[in-house]
C-alpha cells in the first residue's frame, strides 16, 4: 500500500554569510545533499533562492516530506523558517525533480519582488498554490 502524497511550502530567510562564490558553494552542497536523498525517499520538488530568502516545495511521502521539513528547520542556513503549507495533493507538481533549482534564473528577483509586495512575507498572506505556480513557470520558461 502506498503512502499518501503530501506538499510542504516553505519560505526562510538565509543566513549563509560570504561573498558570492561562498554562496554558491553552500548551495550546491544543499543541492547535492537534497537531490541525493531525496531520491532515496521518494521527494520531488523545486527550490528558489535569493541572497536573502529561501522558498521552497517539496512533495512526496507523508513521512518523508515531515522529516525532511525538519530536517531544514534544524539547518543553520535557515532562520524564520514558515511553513505556508502543509497538505495532502493527488499528483506532484515537481515530478520530473528530484529537486530543481531556480535561484540563478534573471526573473527570480522580479518573483521574489512581487511576492514581498503583495504579502510582505507574511506567512500568513503567502499563497502556497502562487509560490508553487510561480516555480514551475520560472522551470518550465528556462
Amino acid at each position: 500500500m502506498s503512502e499518501d502524497l503530501m506538499r510542504v511550502v516553505y519560505v526562510s530567510q538565509n543566513t549563509i554569510e560570504g561573498d558570492d562564490e561562498c554562496l554558491t558553494r553552500q548551495i550546491e552542497q544543499i543541492l547535492g545533499s537534497a537531490r541525493r536523498r531525496n531520491r532515496e525517499v521518494g521527494i520531488t520538488g523545486a527550490l528558489m533562492f535569493n541572497r536573502g530568502l529561501f522558498a521552497q516545495v517539496l512533495e512526496g511521502p507523508a513521512t518523508a516530506v515531515e522529516e525532511t521539513f525538519e530536517r531544514i528547520q534544524c539547518d543553520l542556513r535557515h532562520a524564520e523558517v514558515v511553513m505556508v503549507a502543509c497538505e495532502p495533493i493527488a499528483t506532484r507538481s515537481f515530478d520530473q525533480w528530484s529537486m530543481a533549482y531556480v535561484g540563478n534564473r534573471e526573473q527570480v528577483p522580479a518573483v521574489l519582488l512581487e511576492m514581498a509586495n503583495t504579502t510582505g512575507f507574511d506567512a500568513h498572506k503567502i499563497d502556497a498554490d502562487a509560490v508553487n505556480d510561480a516555480i514551475r513557470t520560472l522551470l518550465t520558461d528556462e
